[in-house]
């Protein structure tokens, strides 16, 4: 894949969706699994999360990918016209896209054809300006110590940043990929000793949650 975009949509559920009749809901989820797999040839669909215990402002995430983001954006819009998506909040959206990193070729583990884990850990964030300021061979030791704290949680954990500059509110992407959610824990404070935190602005929302399969995620809450 020489480009790779990618979109991460937070659901909340509406009243709307509870007031339907359970073969109403039954058609509607089939609606949405028709989509996706019409489009499956142009978007993967990475992931379907289920967030409740972590978070109140998002029900379910939905983590895709593609070559042209124009594709990802006809399936959300597509979404949105559906029954259940008639029935959902929007609350965010967060459009991203890869290449090679200043200091790094490696590209993220959805790319490279890993198979995702159970738990995702997705959060956007954004740099000081000072940062942007340093010398390359400053930010070259940085984020290379960073990186060498990350190391000793792979493959426990799977990473995958992304660039959002001009794309969103955000400049960077990432989501973290677990099995075990004290793992995930132990990393992210981990990483807070990091020198890279003395350059980090703003880093929220974290959106956590758990992946199912589409149907069963649509499911999930009744």
């Amino acid at each position: 894949m020489s480009t790779c975009y990618s979109g991460h949509l937070a659901l909340k559920l509406t009243a709307r969706w509870p007031s339907l009749d359970e073969n109403a809901k039954v058609l509607a989820r089939a609606e949405v699994v028709d989509l996706f797999a019409a489009n499956a040839d142009r978007v993967t669909l990475r992931g379907a999360y289920v967030t409740q215990g972590f978070q109140g402002h998002t029900d379910l995430l939905l983590w895709m990918h593609g070559e042209r983001f124009e594709d990802i954006q006809d399936v959300q819009l597509a979404l949105r016209r559906t029954t259940f998506g008639q029935a959902v909040d929007m609350p965010q959206a967060f459009a991203g896209y890869w290449k090679p990193f200043e200091f790094s070729e490696h590209p993220p583990a959805f790319m490279e054809g890993v198979p995702p884990k159970t738990y995702l850990c997705f959060y956007p964030f954004i740099r000081t300006p000072e940062y942007y300021l340093l010398a390359p061979e400053e930010r070259r030791a940085i984020i290379e110590e960073h990186g060498e704290i990350g190391h000793e949680f792979v493959p426990a954990i799977l990473t995958n940043g992304v660039y959002a500059f001009g794309l969103g509110d955000f400049e960077w992407l990432l989501s973290f990929e677990t099995d075990d959610l004290a793992v995930l824990v132990t990393a992210v404070r981990a990483l807070r000793g990091s020198s890279a935190r003395l350059y980090t602005k703003y880093e929220w929302p974290f959106i956590v949650g758990r992946r199912y399969e589409l149907q069963d995620a649509l499911s999930v809450y009744g």
